[in-house]
């Protein structure tokens, strides 16, 4: 089966993905002074970040040892490295990209980041629609005795997992359904949406030649298949996108991926 394996607990799995120099933004303040706080970077060139969050309060710049501090007029914080880089008004590089730092980090062991064990929560799973409640998108937890089964004229059908907090994921794993014998359901071929935060655009998870990824999914609808994305994504918000099924698209499935401290 062309780019799918099948998941098992003993596989050991090395993704490299892209990392986020992660800034921390402090304030300067003094309330003796009179003068208000002052917002800085303890790094000289801000377009080197991909996120930007809110770290020590009332600290002097000079403490830190990262370099000149780079002062704001206000307070930004971001996870998107593309608004960073609009916002800081960066040069692109010959490449025509923003001045980014990248590096690679290891997800050396990808885990199920809680669709099978319950630690993500019912309220957190949404989908384009459902054939009945009994078949709601919070019921498509690998291994599951039920499944997600989206309404039959859904011509856009969709099942998205909110991760909370921004994460590596690094694959996709799929599961079908046989509501009576030899009557299998499942999902044959789908695509990979994302948002790196909740108000951002939805990006597709895309091939090494940077095309729109279809993954090439299940065969039965018991077995799990596994697909790890050629590159991971960061992410809070990842939505599969069923384009072919058998029979009638039955979804049961797990995320997987690291956490981020």
């Amino acid at each position: 089966m062309a780019n799918a394996v099948v998941f098992s607990l003993h596989t050991y799995i090395l993704v490299m993905v892209s990392c986020h120099q992660v800034c921390f933004i402090g304030s300067e303040y003094n309330p003796q002074s009179g003068i208000p706080p002052r917002w800085f970077l303890p790094y000289k060139d801000p377009c080197e970040c991909t996120a930007i969050r809110l770290g020590g309060m009332h600290i002097p710049a000079s403490s830190y040892c990262e370099g000149a501090p780079y002062y704001l007029d206000e307070l930004f914080l971001s996870e998107d490295p593309d608004e960073i880089q609009a916002y800081f008004n960066c040069e692109p590089s010959e490449e025509g990209a923003g001045k980014k730092l990248v590096c690679t980090t290891e997800c050396s062991s990808p885990k199920p980041l809680g669709m099978e064990d319950g630690t993500i929560q019912d309220d957190r799973i949404t989908a384009s629609s459902k054939h009945k409640t009994q078949y709601s998108a919070w019921k498509a937890r690998l291994n599951n005795n039920n499944r997600w089964i989206p309404s039959r004229n859904d011509t856009h059908r969709w099942i998205e997992v909110d991760l909370v907090e921004s994460t590596v994921v690094t694959g996709v794993i799929t599961q079908g359904w046989q509501p009576a014998p030899e009557k299998p359901r499942y999902v044959k071929k789908y695509k990979v949406s994302y948002q790196k935060q909740p108000s951002s655009d939805y990006e597709y998870v895309k091939d090494n030649n940077g095309n729109i990824k279809v993954f090439i999914s299940n065969t039965d609808y018991q077995t799990p298949v596994t697909n790890l994305f050629d590159e991971s994504v960061v992410a809070t918000v990842v939505r599969i996108e069923p384009t072919q099924c058998h029979t009638w698209c039955n979804l049961r499935l797990e995320l997987l991926g690291c956490r981020r401290d």
